[in-house]
């Protein structure tokens, strides 16, 4: 048994220039590493923008591309889809501003009784964890800063002295702290100006996208064009999809909330159901919020029962978010399975925040999408079921749906020869 030839060894001048070689470029690639993400880091304030223009895209999209194939103006037809949405805006604004103003007025009647009752309630609840646990918890700091001194007849309520000390004690916490507010004043400008500019991106990316989207697949070889589109429509019908989902889910899940909070009495059931379904934004976060919420001031206005009441109305909203809205976007969408998106919620926050818990259901979803694609095609070698609609690209840049290469079929054994001549 013969063994195989050993390859011959290579000069030591010659391994000492690869090992340089190779060394010299695992740095290059860690410095333009480190420079991208430096110049990313000094730029981050370009992202928000671009991420809500994006989320824009996305959901008008396929109303101006469905009036561009009914022979209107692109220019036009995303002018109208602007007008359209910022009128239905307006319209629920109209709508529901008279309600929220008129509780808004009620809060400010009723602000002396419920500031005497959360104050009671404090230090009910301070008193009996004192009995029950030995834990003192001092009340004075937050009865004062409520107007509690204003409160007379009761003996645990402070002196008008001891509330000016606490005042002006909370007065020197806020002047340290004052960097912090001018953090989050620039905070506040910033969200401002990103609901300002990404709108405004929005606006011309919708009417240069079919532009854009020539200019990007000029960019991909001619060989793997077709798939990146099929893999492109993929996901973007996946992300659309959720976006318009998620916009669904939180509408109903607020109405739901707010629908059974005016049912049971609660004050402010409509601010508290608005709450509610914008939190729920966030998959599956809404009804914790606004159950929370509902809780506190049930209980503050009109006892404990009526603040089981408003938990238990955002415990039904929440079972059926769970088990039967929520899983049917996810689904027909991201078809993710709830605990993955309980996941990416949790490992977005920890990475990006807000708008990792806002796009980390969608992000996962993009990678779930691609990493099949790619088993599919490169490991099993079957062939996806391709999403094919009617496009209105040339066919200079669109050719036909992608399909994975086909593999000749072997003759069979008793087939014929073929005549030669």
């Amino acid at each position: 048994m013969s063994s195989s030839p050993t390859p011959p060894r290579l000069p030591p001048g010659e391994r000492l220039r690869r090992v340089g070689i190779s060394a010299w470029s695992f740095i290059g690639i860690a410095i333009a590493i480190y420079i991208t993400g430096f110049v990313l880091y000094k730029v981050r304030v370009i992202f928000p923008p671009l991420i809500l223009a994006t989320l824009i895209v996305f959901m008008l999209n396929p109303f101006v591309t469905r009036l561009e194939t009914r022979g209107v103006n692109r220019i036009l037809g995303t002018m109208l889809t602007y007008v359209l949405a910022l009128g239905a805006i307006v319209l629920i604004l109209v709508v529901t501003v008279p309600y929220i103003s008129r509780q808004v007025d009620n809060f400010s009647d009723e602000w002396p009784e419920f500031r005497e009752r959360t104050v009671e309630s404090i230090n009910d609840i301070a008193d009996g964890l004192n009995d029950r646990f030995g834990f003192e918890i001092n009340t004075t700091q937050v009865s004062c800063l409520l107007g509690a001194d204003d409160i007379t007849g009761d003996e645990t309520v402070p002196s008008h002295e001891r509330c000016d000390e606490v005042v002006e004690d909370f007065r020197d916490q806020i002047g340290e702290q004052a960097g912090n507010f001018t953090e989050i004043g620039r905070g506040v400008l910033e969200v401002l100006l990103v609901l300002v500019i990404g709108p405004l991106i929005a606006l011309y990316l919708l009417i240069d996208l079919p532009q854009l989207r020539r200019d990007v697949l000029n960019l991909i070889p001619e060989s793997h064009r077709d798939e990146f589109i099929d893999i492109g429509e993929k996901v973007g019908r996946a992300i659309g999809g959720f976006l318009k989902g998620q916009l669904f889910v939180a509408f109903t899940v607020g109405a739901l909330s707010a629908f059974g909070f005016w049912i049971i009495g609660l004050p402010f059931w409509l601010v508290i159901g608005i709450i509610a379904g914008f939190f729920n934004l966030v998959p599956l976060v809404g009804p914790f919020i606004g159950g929370g919420i509902g809780f506190l001031v049930g209980a503050l206005s009109g006892g404990v029962g009526l603040g089981l009441k408003a938990a238990l109305v955002e415990l039904l909203v929440q079972q059926l978010d769970n088990h039967v809205i929520s899983p049917n976007v996810m689904k027909r969408t991201v078809q993710l399975h709830p605990t993955t998106v309980m996941l990416a919620l949790l490992a977005g926050g920890t990475i990006a925040g807000f708008w990792g818990v806002f796009l980390g259901v969608p992000f996962v979803a993009t990678v779930k999408l691609i990493a099949n694609h790619v088993w599919a095609t490169r490991v099993l070698g079957s062939e996806p079921t391709p999403y094919a609609h009617a496009r209105t690209v040339p066919p200079t840049v669109l050719p036909r749906p992608w399909r994975p290469p086909t593999r000749p079929k072997p003759p069979r054994p008793d087939a014929e020869p073929p005549d030669l001549d």
